[in-house]
C-alpha cells in the first residue's frame, strides 16, 4: 500500500473538523471536490482519490453514529431509494453479468494497453474480450461511495439546513479557482504534490499557443466540465439570491472553464446560460432592486467594452473562429473523436449483446452517458438511474420559502449542467460526487425549510418533522 505525503494533511484537517462535528465532515469532502487527481493512497494496484476516501470515512461515521442512536433514523428521499436501487443493480451486474456474458464479445476496457485487438489505424485503444477486472472492483466502488454519499450529505440538510453543503461547494468553487490559476501560471512544481494519480496529463497541449489549464484534475474536459457546473450553481444563486460573493464564485468558475479549452466545457457553459434563461423568471419576476440592476448594467457594458477592443487590437475574431472550427466542427473528424466515437458504439454493443441487461460497472469504456448507463447497466439501471434525477431535479411546486427556492434551483442547474457534460464525455456509469452533491442539495431543498417524507432505512414512512441528532 503507497500513502502519499500530502493526504496525511487532508486526513488531518477531516480529523479536525469532525471530531468538532460529525456532520462537517460532508464540508471538507465538498471542498476537496476540486483535486479530482490526488490519490490519497494505492492499495494493489488501485488508486482511492481523496475526495471518495474522505466520503468514505463521513458516511461511514454517519452510519455508525445511527446506529449508536446519536442519528434516530435516517430518512431516504425517493431520489435517494432509485440511487440505492440503481447501485445494488451496478453490483449485481459487477459480480454477476460480466462473469455470464465473459468472452461473448470485444470491449475497450478502461485501463489502456497494447496487448488488445486493435480496430483502427487511426486510435490507440484496444479491445479485449469481456471479462472480471479489476476495474469492475474499483468503479463499483466509487459508484457505491457516491451513492452512500448522496444519502449522507442529503440527511445533513435535512437535519441540520443547508448551511453545511453550501459552505463546502463555496470552498470548492475558491479552491478550483485557486488551482486553475496555479496551472496557468506553470506552478506544476506545486501542484505535482495533489497530482498523484496514475492519469496522463493533458495540460501540455496548447490551443493556438494558449495553454489549456486542467487545474486540480488530469485533463481539460473534466477540469471544463466541473468549473461550468459551480458556474451554474453560484450564477444561479447570485442571480435569485442576490449573493455578491456568489456572484464572483460564479465569474472565476466561467473563466476556469473557458481557459480550459475543452469543447466539454464550453458545450456545458452553453447549458449553464441556456439553463439561466430557462429559470430566469425566478430572478426576473419581482423586478430588480436598483443596486443589482445597476451592477448588471455595469458588468455588462465592461464585457462588451473588453470585446470590442479585443476586436479592434488583436486578431480575437479569427482565433475565435479558429478555436470554435477545432473544438467543435473538427472534433467528430479528429483521432480524439474517432477514438470517442467507437467507445461509444462499443457500449451500444454491448447492450445490444447482453440482451439489456448490461456488461457490468467497470466491464468497459463507452463515451456518453447513453452508451456507458446502456453498456455497463443496461436497461434497469438506466431506468433506475433517470428515475433518480427525475425525482430530484424535475419539476416542482412552488417552494415556501426563498432561500429553498434559491438551492433547489442552483442545485438543479448545477447538476444538469454537469450531467450535460456526462452526456459528451462520461465514461463510468459513477455519477461522481459532484453531480449527487448538487443533487442533494435540490432534492431536499424542495421541502426546506421543513423536513422531507422520505422511507427510512426500515421501510416506514417518515412523517414530515424535524429529527435530531
Amino acid at each position: 500500500m503507497a500513502v502519499y505525503p500530502a493526504s496525511v494533511a487532508f486526513l488531518l484537517l477531516w480529523l479536525w473538523v469532525s471530531l468538532k462535528d460529525p456532520d462537517k465532515g460532508v464540508t471538507v469532502v465538498l471542498a476537496t471536490l476540486p483535486f479530482g487527481m490526488f490519490a490519497a493512497l494505492s492499495v494493489g494496484g488501485l488508486a482511492i482519490l481523496m475526495p471518495y476516501l474522505l466520503a468514505t470515512l463521513t458516511f461511514t461515521v454517519f452510519f455508525l453514529r445511527r446506529a449508536s442512536g446519536q442519528i434516530r433514523a435516517i430518512s431516504v428521499q425517493r431520489p435517494g431509494f432509485y440511487l440505492l436501487l440503481y447501485a445494488v443493480y451496478g453490483v449485481f451486474s459487477a459480480v454477476v453479468l460480466v462473469r455470464f456474458f465473459a468472452g461473448d464479445f470485444l470491449v475497450f476496457p478502461l485501463t489502456f494497453d497494447r496487448l488488445g485487438t486493435k480496430v483502427s489505424i487511426f486510435i490507440s485503444s484496444t479491445m479485449k474480450p469481456l471479462a472480471p477486472v479489476n476495474s469492475n472492483i474499483s468503479q463499483t466502488a466509487y459508484l457505491v461511495m457516491s451513492v452512500l454519499f448522496f444519502i449522507t450529505a442529503a440527511d445533513v440538510f435535512r437535519r441540520r439546513g443547508p448551511a453545511i453543503l453550501e459552505k463546502g461547494l463555496v470552498w470548492a468553487a475558491g479552491l478550483n479557482i485557486v488551482l486553475g490559476a496555479l496551472d496557468m501560471a506553470g506552478t506544476d512544481g506545486i501542484l505535482a504534490l495533489i497530482r498523484t494519480a496514475d492519469y496522463a496529463l493533458g495540460n501540455e497541449l496548447r490551443i493556438f499557443g494558449f495553454p489549456r489549464v486542467i487545474g486540480g484534475f488530469s485533463e481539460a474536459a473534466a477540469f471544463g466540465a466541473f468549473s461550468a457546473a459551480l458556474a451554474g450553481y453560484f450564477g444561479a444563486s447570485y442571480l435569485i439570491g442576490r449573493r455578491t460573493s456568489h456572484g464572483a464564485l460564479a465569474v472565476g468558475n466561467v473563466l476556469c472553464a473557458m481557459m480550459a479549452f475543452s469543447s466539454t466545457g464550453y458545450g456545458a457553459l452553453g447549458v449553464v446560460v441556456l439553463l439561466i434563461l430557462l429559470h430566469a423568471r425566478h430572478f426576473l419576476g419581482h423586478g430588480l432592486s436598483r443596486a443589482f440592476g445597476h451592477w448588471l448594467i455595469i458588468m455588462l457594458a465592461g464585457a462588451l467594452i473588453a470585446l470590442s477592443i479585443a476586436v479592434i487590437a488583436t486578431p480575437f475574431l479569427d482565433t475565435a473562429g479558429d478555436v470554435v472550427n477545432r473544438l467543435f466542427l473538427q472534433k467528430a473528424a479528429s483521432t480524439s473523436g474517432l477514438e470517442r466515437s467507437a467507445w461509444a458504439r462499443s457500449g451500444l454493443n454491448a447492450f445490444v449483446q447482453t440482451w439489456g441487461l448490461g456488461a457490468g460497472v467497470g466491464s468497459l469504456r463507452g463515451n456518453g452517458m447513453t452508451s456507458v448507463l446502456l453498456g455497463s447497466v443496461g436497461l434497469p439501471g438506466t431506468v433506475l438511474f433517470l428515475c433518480f434525477l427525475w425525482s430530484a431535479l424535475g419539476p416542482v411546486g412552488r417552494i415556501g420559502d426563498p432561500n429553498g427556492t434559491r438551492l433547489f434551483y442552483s442545485g438543479r442547474v448545477g447538476a444538469l449542467t454537469y450531467l450535460s457534460a456526462l452526456m459528451v464525455s462520461g465514461t463510468t456509469p459513477d455519477p461522481s460526487l459532484i453531480l449527487v452533491s448538487l443533487a442533494a442539495v435540490a432534492a431536499r431543498a424542495r421541502q426546506y425549510p421543513g423536513l422531507a417524507t422520505g422511507v427510512g432505512v426500515s421501510g416506514s414512512l417518515k412523517a414530515r418533522g424535524a429529527v435530531n441528532g
